[in-house]
């Protein structure tokens, strides 16, 4: 019982400074179109790549020149404490009314909302009991243990404890678990409940998220062939005899329904499905989910024009943010930005757009070049002072 109150605990607070720092990019995005100044999931999704990159930033330097764990917790506990206070401030009250909203959809529609639910709490229920003994999840616990105890970072082999004289380009860019560190060490939680648990936790309902604000986007707002006479879709469409789905929830549970199905038939090995339910708070886990799925909501987004406030920017944290979780980003995300958004570019002949997608594809580029001069011999970069 104390773990599952832990498990809870963690997950909790994880969304409320993912929240925090999502909402300072969101605020005010939608307003003209949405309705709403600071929309709760997609700033608890972008919350956390943003979270990362920042963690990123704080993180690089005290473990380039072989500084201690304890430090970077030092600093990076009071920079989360102000992003929190200062998102608060300033968008308190559209969290308080994004929540009210919730809370009246709950009222007004409960059965619909629990056949969003269950397909959520059936994958929180899988991740958190699935047994995973593969030696890239036994390198990841054990890479966060190593750091707490050590109270170093990327310093020790987590397999054999031996001190390694130079740090690992394959991971040394990807703080995802010294972040885990962080906070075990600040809490005193185990390693293995705060990588197995919590964060597997958080991760499937992120990606949950996801899924949902896809089908709304799907759903919800897709022209269809109607009748003449609606004048205000054909204006909006461009396209004379087409309508737009106004009320067509149901298709949601529906979706979110299939997607379990999916994930649940869909293990074969190195698929993105075995990857969510079974090595869920692994880095390729996350870019192989969370990332891509986030980038193709964006994607569809900007497909309307109406609703590209800051959508470039956005895309940009989600790609610089998933590139400090995993190395596995460096080639996957500038593949998915160039099969996704250059058809776009070319079909709009909208070639502003092409400065900006190249801005999101240089983190990954960038990231891959350095790691393939290291493995060329062309630099390294030592565990200790020189």
């Amino acid at each position: 019982m104390t773990y599952i109150v832990m498990i809870a605990l963690g997950v909790l607070v994880n969304f409320i400074i993912y929240l925090s720092f999502g909402s300072l990019i969101t605020m005010g995005i939608g307003k003209k179109h949405r309705g709403s100044s600071c929309p709760i999931l997609l700033s608890a999704v972008i919350g956390f790549f943003l979270y990362y990159c920042v963690f990123f930033a704080v993180c690089l330097p005290p473990m380039k020149y072989y500084r201690p764990l304890s430090m970077l917790t030092k600093i990076w506990v009071p920079t989360v404490l102000v992003v929190v206070a200062a998102s608060l401030l300033l968008n308190g009250k559209a969290w308080i009314k994004g929540f009210g909203k919730w809370v009246d959809r709950i009222r007004n529609k409960p059965a619909l909302v629990l056949l969003i639910i269950i397909p959520v709490i059936i994958q929180v229920v899988l991740v958190s009991c699935t047994y995973n003994f593969t030696l890239d999840a036994a390198y990841y616990v054990a890479n966060v243990a190593t750091s707490v105890e050590t109270d170093m970072m990327n310093v020790y082999d987590p397999f054999t404890g031996a001190w390694q004289d130079h740090y690992e380009m394959r991971y040394f860019f990807a703080t995802y678990q010294i972040q885990d560190a962080v906070v075990c060490q600040l809490t005193g939680i185990p390693a293995l409940i705060w990588t197995k648990s919590v964060m597997a936790v958080t991760v499937i309902i992120l990606t949950n998220i996801v899924y949902y604000m896809i089908a709304g986007e799907m759903f919800m707002h897709v022209p269809f062939i109607s009748g003449p006479g609606d004048e205000e879709a054909e204006t909006k469409s461009g396209y004379s005899h087409v309508g737009y789905v106004r009320n067509n929830e149901f298709a949601i549970p529906v979706m979110m329904i299939f997607m379990l199905v999916v994930n649940l038939t869909f293990i074969t090995i190195y698929t993105s499905s075995l990857f969510l339910l079974t090595r869920t708070y692994e880095g390729k886990a996350i870019v192989g989910n969370l990332a891509i799925i986030t980038v193709f909501y964006l994607f569809i987004r900007m497909n309307d024009e109406s609703i590209q406030e800051r959508a470039w920017l956005i895309t940009f944290i989600v790609c610089f943010g998933a590139a400090t979780i995993s190395s596995s980003a460096n080639m996957l995300l500038p593949v998915e930005l160039t099969v996704l958004f250059i058809p776009i570019i070319i079909r709009k002949k909208s070639f502003s757009m092409l400065p900006k997608y190249i801005a999101c594809v240089i983190p990954g580029v960038v990231f891959s070049l350095i790691f393939v001069l290291y493995v060329k011999g062309y630099f390294v970069w030592y565990t200790f002072p020189k």
